[in-house]
């Protein structure tokens, strides 16, 4: 006789436990690139809004230099090892932003694994693109903003926007801005008579969100999200089309997942679907 193996009930590592749920309810999956202080929502506040029991992963990153090495691929792979390795079942695998094309493959990937294929819903999904990425890099300057003078900052986003027209692709642009980023923050923070470990620390956690922005461009929103359902505001980028099913929600993009109308239609979605392990 078999003896069936007990489900592990706590996350592996490359998985941080939002809501540790019922050991013995299927888990859901969140992918995005989770960073303290950012002032768009996250699924940890999507988690305060969800019934105790419904277990909440969310994707941990892997570290900088080996985010450097990866492709669209990778890092579907490597989130997907550790859930297999738990033996739990997989309920839904949410998305937001560029996460919405990791979750339709992570969600693929695990679809082998068990009867029924995980459902897909994503949150206001987009894939990479020049303006947003140009529009990161800004936002990651702006936080330098006390060790670089408005001079410094204007240059770095002149160059910014040069290397958006003159990169050949995604991945390329992803370079040129990593590259203009630790240049002048390992420059200020010179200057400032910071230690450099900060400023290489600071420009490895940029780097590392290029690569996940970057090598999302793998996969093609139009044949990713055949069979997804993305929740949207009125500033969803176009792309969301793609999904097989739209649900409006009236929020803001920033507070997409943090609203309790997100979190309604979401409870309603993973209560109609319970794959069995």
């Amino acid at each position: 006789m078999t003896v069936q193996q007990p489900l592990a009930t706590t996350a592996p590592p490359t998985w941080k436990v939002l809501n540790e749920g019922g050991s013995a309810e299927p888990v859901v999956l969140a992918v995005d690139f989770a960073v303290s202080g950012r002032p768009e929502s996250t699924f940890s506040d999507l988690g305060r809004l969800l019934a105790r029991g419904v277990p909440l992963w969310e994707t941990r990153q892997p570290e900088p230099e080996q985010a450097r090495t990866f492709g669209g691929e990778d890092f579907a792979s490597y989130w997907v090892r550790g859930v297999r390795d738990t033996g739990r079942p997989v309920r839904a695998v949410l998305g937001y932003c560029v996460g919405g094309l990791y979750a339709a493959r992570v969600a693929q990937l695990l679809a082998a694994e068990q009867d029924e294929a995980p459902a897909v819903v994503l949150f206001d999904p987009e894939p990479p693109h020049r303006a947003g990425m140009v529009a990161d890099f800004r936002a990651a300057v702006a936080r330098l903003s006390s060790v670089l003078s408005p001079e410094e900052s204007a240059l770095a986003g002149q160059a910014a926007d040069e290397a958006a027209q003159q990169s050949a692709g995604i991945a390329a642009l992803g370079a040129a801005l990593t590259e203009v980023f630790t240049g002048i923050a390992g420059a200020a923070f010179d200057r400032a008579g910071l230690p450099a470990g900060l400023a290489d620390e600071l420009s490895g956690a940029y780097a590392a969100f290029v690569a996940y922005i970057s090598a999302a461009a793998a996969f093609d929103p139009a044949v990713s999200w055949a069979g997804a359902t993305a929740l949207t505001t009125p500033a969803a980028d176009p792309h969301a089309r793609y999904a097989s099913r739209l649900i409006p929600v009236d929020a803001a993009h920033d507070d997409i997942l943090r609203s309790p109308l997100t979190a309604d239609v979401l409870t309603g979605l993973l209560t109609r679907s319970r794959p069995q392990g």
